[in-house]
């Protein structure tokens, strides 16, 4: 059986490789990385990440879960409920979102580039991460819809498309977004107030209007 320390020292030697891993497939695409070239990068052995991965895709696959759950955390955690806009104003969508950053700034250069790689190649790697973005959205969506705060008349379909619209479109667009505004769409003042206007656009878009008072 493991000792404690052996379990720690694995689980941040797997951090560092799920990262480098991360750093290289946004340098050079999937298909320009050999095990070798990570081994080395990660200061670990072949046989560890043929051990503990099972091969190159089966790292991919780590870096894509590790990446996911960023998105995933700020779309499905996020208080997007009304009655938290109701009771204390948007004071707890300003809190979750600096608590939000502050966990995930570290990343973001890393997020972003390894993202942006996966789309532009047009390669099955960059569909098949989108697509598993969509079932974030699409599972946010649907939970919405099914606790009543999507007014009937919402385009269902759509409704998940255009969330990751808005989430990707400042990553994708951030050159050009950094020249019309000065400084970059992650900013720290920026982000927070980009996370609030999609906020609002998205809660008094889609949610259903208060019942009238007697």
């Amino acid at each position: 059986m493991a000792k404690a320390a052996e379990i720690v020292e694995f689980a941040k030697g797997k951090d560092r490789l799920i990262r480098t891993a991360m750093a290289l497939f946004a340098e050079k695409g999937f298909d320009g990385v050999t095990v070798r070239d990570l081994a080395a990068a990660a200061e670990v052995s072949v046989g560890l990440i043929n051990h503990h991965f099972g091969s190159k895709e089966g790292l991919r696959e780590a870096v894509d879960r590790y990446f996911l759950a960023q998105f995933e955390e700020a779309i499905t955690d996020r208080p997007l409920n009304a009655r938290d806009a109701e009771t204390r104003g948007m004071d707890a969508v300003v809190e979750w979102t600096e608590q939000w950053i502050d966990r995930h700034v570290g990343d973001w250069d890393l997020s972003k580039a390894y993202m942006r790689r996966a789309l532009l190649e047009g390669s099955d790697w960059g569909a098949h991460l989108f697509e598993r973005f969509y079932q974030v959205a699409r599972t946010t969506v649907d939970r919405m819809d099914a606790e009543g705060r999507l007014r009937p008349e919402v385009d269902r379909l759509w409704l998940p498309l255009l969330i990751i619209y808005m989430e990707l479109g400042t990553l994708m667009l951030e050159p050009f977004v950094e020249k019309v505004l000065g400084r970059s769409g992650y900013d720290r003042a920026l982000w927070r107030r980009r996370y609030l206007a999609y906020i609002d656009l998205i809660a008094r878009g889609t949610r259903p209007d208060p019942a009238p008072e007697n």
